[in-house]
């Protein structure tokens, strides 16, 4: 794993100047500095405060941009708030997020809640995936995606195309210039001249939705599927039990004492990666070397997902004595109940993702403290 980052390191750092990229990882982060590259950023306590004359990609517990990115963001985390502009993209994966500034192109993202106030402009689509979404600011293009509630602000330039799970709310500011294609329990209640378009209304059949997702849980691929993959889960737990236990414990330790750390370390650690891959996979040269990087990295996120159920388990069971076995019935523990979880519709998956990437940041936080300790021993 450790050649795996540094060859990540290298490339994206030495290939040319247009990667060029700067690293930042600290539990209290303030970037207080223009930035003239590509900027990756994790932490438990993340704010930006100078102008990124490049792609931001940050990861981390509570995260405020207050300065301008001028290329694209990455973001994900439990609280994230966008006070500057964007010139490009947005992408963003999070607990809530506020969005009050403008974004110059599209902005995808799937939250808890999402609010994008009244003085903001969206220069190209909005593609949603959340629980609660408060669309107030004007969106040059067309509003796509689903949710459980959406109420809409603005004005909509372009069509709206939305499965609800509740409800669609326009308030009187309201302005939709193109088309009102819409799923949900009930109907919308609006006046005429609020939709240019025509509006096509679908009501939610619940039955037949919670009908089909219960069917498709319990279906036999689908469990013996989970089988498999708790039964291999339990056999990796079980090797690195033995040959690995204190790294497992330490790991854990690590994950608990610093969660937002390990966190907006693992998100880093994978998008560089996967930054490295993409960028050798386009070249003939640097095909093979994908190829390995992604078998590395795959292998990688697998053993993480036992350090995740360990750290499960390790939260949950206190034994006296730390044995072998023991370790093994953590793991045994910690692997059900993700399995369990990753049946939830919707939230499932986004809970194990959060679970193996805080223990993905943990690993290689405990790695690094092991070479700080080999370094200190020469010294």
């Amino acid at each position: 794993m450790k050649k795996l980052f540094a060859i990540c390191l290298a490339f994206l750092l030495t290939a040319n100047a247009a990667l060029a990229v700067e690293f930042y990882g600290e539990e209290e982060l303030y970037l207080k500095t223009v930035s003239e590259d590509d900027v990756y950023a994790g932490g438990g306590l993340v704010t930006v405060d100078e102008d990124v004359n490049g792609d931001l990609l940050i990861g981390g517990g509570s995260i405020t941009i207050n300065a301008n990115v001028n290329g694209d963001l990455f973001v994900a985390g439990g609280q994230i708030t966008v006070n500057g502009d964007v010139s490009d993209d947005v992408r963003a994966a999070g607990g809530t997020i506020n969005i009050n500034g403008n974004v110059g192109d599209d902005v995808i993202a799937t939250s808890g809640q999402l609010n994008i106030s009244s003085n903001s402009l969206i220069g190209g689509s909005l593609i949603l995936g959340n629980g609660m979404a408060n669309v107030l600011g004007s969106i040059n293009e067309d509003v796509l995606g689903g949710g459980g509630k959406l109420v809409l602000g603005g004005t909509i330039y372009g069509d709206v195309n939305v499965e609800i799970q509740d409800s669609v709310t326009l308030t009187s500011d309201a302005r939709i210039n193109g088309n009102l294609i819409y799923t949900s329990l009930r109907e919308a209640e609006l006046t005429e001249d609020q939709v240019a378009g025509f509006i096509e209304y679908n009501k939610t059949v619940v039955e037949d939705d919670y009908g089909t997702q219960i069917e498709n849980m319990f279906s036999r691929f689908h469990l013996v599927w989970q089988l498999i993959k708790y039964l291999s889960l339990l056999l990796i737990g079980l090797i690195l039990a033995f040959l690995a236990p204190r790294a497992l414990l330490d790991a854990s330790k690590v994950s608990k004492e610093k969660p937002w750390r390990s966190l907006g370390l693992g998100f880093v650690i994978a998008i560089c990666s996967i930054a490295a891959m993409i960028v050798l996979a386009v070249t003939i040269v640097g095909a093979p070397l994908a190829g390995i990087l992604l078998g590395i990295f795959l292998i990688s996120w697998y053993v993480a997902s036992v350090f995740a159920a360990m750290f499960i388990g390790y939260l949950l069971l206190k034994p006296k004595k730390y044995t072998n076995w023991n370790l093994l019935g953590m793991i045994a523990l910690g692997g059900f109940i993700l399995i369990v979880i990753g049946l939830v519709p919707i939230v499932g998956w986004l809970l194990c993702f959060l679970a193996t990437m805080l223990s993905f940041g943990a690993i290689w936080t405990y790695k690094k403290q092991l070479y700080d300790k080999e370094e200190l021993r020469k010294i």
